[in-house]
């Protein structure tokens, strides 16, 4: 019988720092599991039936926003008012002069403040605590209000291409694609936003021939969505004019992410026209290019009323 070789001193080393690492490695994934546990109960259950009621019983309308991501699906699920989309995928608080906040043990400054873009900080009006949760109100005169929101319902919309008029409402089929409203991912948060999904070059045309406006015109540009942007950086050029006179002339890329623009107009009935032309839709892959319509061009648009 051979006697076993005994181990050099390197090779058993090497096994000590091999049993270290895969104790660290197992260590890390019982922490990850603990907070994962942590993070997936709801330790404020009995609050949410206190909160609920309250908000049964407000007298407003106004939008509810949640401060903390995480927070988002629990605090739909308990309590129905906080799912209104239209909050979820907020393009900013441009046209949002009054507003609710429901955040876990915060009043929400750090997700208002991402949302500003210019504006100042809101007052927080009131605030009333549920157990850890914290309902907020905040005012926002500076931000004045949205008269219309061209590309939310565009069902006074025109697009056209170099192939003509497209055709249909709501969603309109263009001989190189598709130009609807959609739910996207920007700059790595949810929009809502008319995206453009058509071939490589196209340049769409919107119109609103007979817009309200205010005396702002504000709107975003970005690039959707990640996996399609990591294939493809090629820029997008943006065309943008009120009443027929050219406001905004842009080539804008990934590195801009949720791209706003905002120019003052004349209160009225006017025309609003967006052109938007990217130069590649398609995705390149490890072996060539797919033309296929991947990276979708979205955009948003409001008439804003901040004049008194």
């Amino acid at each position: 019988m051979t006697a076993p070789t005994p181990q050099s001193a390197d090779a058993r080393t090497g096994g000590v720092w091999a049993r270290r690492g895969l104790a660290a490695i197992v260590g890390v994934a019982a922490i990850e599991s603990v907070a994962a546990v942590v993070a997936a109960r709801d330790p404020g259950e009995a609050a949410w039936p206190e909160l609920a009621a309250a908000l049964d019983a407000r007298d407003d309308a106004d939008p509810v926003f949640i401060a903390q991501d995480w927070l988002g699906p629990v605090a739909r699920l308990h309590v129905p008012e906080s799912a209104y989309l239209p909050s979820l995928t907020r393009a900013d608080l441009h046209g949002v002069p009054r507003f609710h906040m429901l955040g876990w043990g915060d009043d929400g400054t750090t997700a208002i403040g991402r949302d500003l873009e210019g504006l100042p900080m809101p007052t927080r009006a009131a605030s009333t605590e549920f157990g850890p949760l914290v309902w907020s109100t905040w005012e926002s005169p500076a931000s004045g209000t949205v008269i219309e929101h061209l590309t939310a319902a565009p069902h006074g919309l025109l697009v056209a291409t170099a192939s003509g008029t497209c055709r249909g409402r709501g969603s309109h089929r263009c001989a190189e694609g598709l130009v609807e409203p959609r739910i996207a991912e920007v700059d790595y948060r949810p929009r809502s936003c008319l995206g453009l999904a058509v071939s490589d070059g196209t340049m769409v045309k919107l119109t609103w021939p007979s817009a309200r406006l205010g005396d702002v015109l504000r709107g975003h540009v970005g690039l959707s969505d990640y996996n399609a942007r990591l294939r493809n950086d090629a820029p997008a050029r943006v065309v943008v004019r009120a009443g027929n006179v050219e406001v905004v002339r842009a080539t804008i890329t990934d590195r801009q992410g949720w791209w706003p623009f905002e120019v003052a107009t004349t209160p009225g009935i006017d025309s609003v026209e967006i052109e938007i032309t990217a130069g590649l839709s398609g995705t390149f892959g490890a072996k060539d290019y797919d033309g296929t319509p991947t990276r979708i061009p979205c955009v948003e648009v409001r008439t804003i009323a901040r004049s008194p």
